[in-house]
């Protein structure tokens, strides 16, 4: 996808990113295609929108999370050496493997409740995951290697986890870079009228692309500056504790005229000010 074309949600694909006759293509063949993951999915979605009033956890946010994922990932490769390669584990494939797997599956635990769904999503995916990576790894412990690596990747997305591997910090960018305003448009749409949603309606797009003075550049572009607050208390949030957060700078544009940091700062806390307190 062209940095300058309009992000279309609906339309991304980490298929598009993925070389033929590889092992990720394999997994996420396999993971898009599977009734089993699918079904949760959509379960994820039901209890996030529907149940929640939360925005897209579900098959949309799994295939554009991981699209993200994918893409820093490429960004980042050049710079840093992924744990499952450093640590003799894999090869850079076996990477994009745990990346992807980890991305896709992250939210499956929302199917039972958002509190600790971080926890439950490890115990879902689990089986769901075993079967094929024993059929695409000839070796056990190497199978197993890899889903330990993914497991982590799944647990250390949650803002608060700090993440201990390459592929779990990508893992977690990738979900937080997922906020453009179609994510949010369904509880909007029924209602959800807050500081929350009024934030995420405001952003338009999101970049991943490679920085200048830094290996990595997010650019997140809002037609109001309420979007800010999903920077600040998402993106930002998640980047503290990617282990990545030192590697990236994150652009604001607001209607094309790009904030400085403090700007960004200043915005924050003024919209936090204005949340009613329970």
């Amino acid at each position: 996808m062209n940095s300058t074309e309009p992000f279309n949600r609906e339309k991304v694909s980490p298929r598009t990113l993925l070389k033929p006759n590889t092992k990720s293509l394999e997994m996420y063949q396999y993971l898009s295609g599977s009734p089993r993951v699918q079904s949760y999915l959509r379960t994820a979605n039901r209890m996030a929108v529907a149940r929640l009033g939360y925005t897209d956890h579900g098959h949309v946010h799994a295939e554009v999370a991981t699209w993200n994922a994918l893409r820093a990932f490429d960004i980042l490769d050049e710079t840093f050496k992924p744990n499952i390669v450093a640590e003799g584990i894999g090869d850079s494939d076996d990477a994009r493997l745990v990346v992807l797997s980890s991305t896709y599956l992250h939210d499956l635990g929302m199917v039972i409740h958002r509190k600790e769904h971080y926890q439950a999503a490890i115990h879902l995916a689990a089986p769901i995951l075993e079967k094929k990576l024993d059929h695409i790894y000839d070796d056990p412990g190497k199978s197993t290697d890899i889903l330990s690596a993914i497991l982590h990747g799944i647990y250390s997305h949650d803002d608060d986890i700090q993440c201990l591997t390459f592929e779990a910090g990508v893992t977690k960018i990738g979900d937080g870079s997922d906020m453009s305003k179609g994510r949010t448009m369904v509880p909007f749409h029924k209602g959800k009228v807050d500081i929350h949603s009024v934030s995420a309606m405001a952003i338009q797009d999101v970049h991943l692309e490679k920085g200048t003075d830094k290996p990595m550049r997010i650019t997140v572009a809002m037609d109001n500056p309420a979007g800010v607050f999903q920077v600040e208390g998402v993106l930002m949030k998640k980047l503290s504790t990617s282990g990545l957060k030192e590697h990236i700078n994150v652009e604001v544009l607001v209607n094309g005229e790009r904030l400085v940091l403090s700007q960004v700062k200043r915005l924050h806390r003024d919209l936090v000010s204005s949340v009613p307190r329970e």
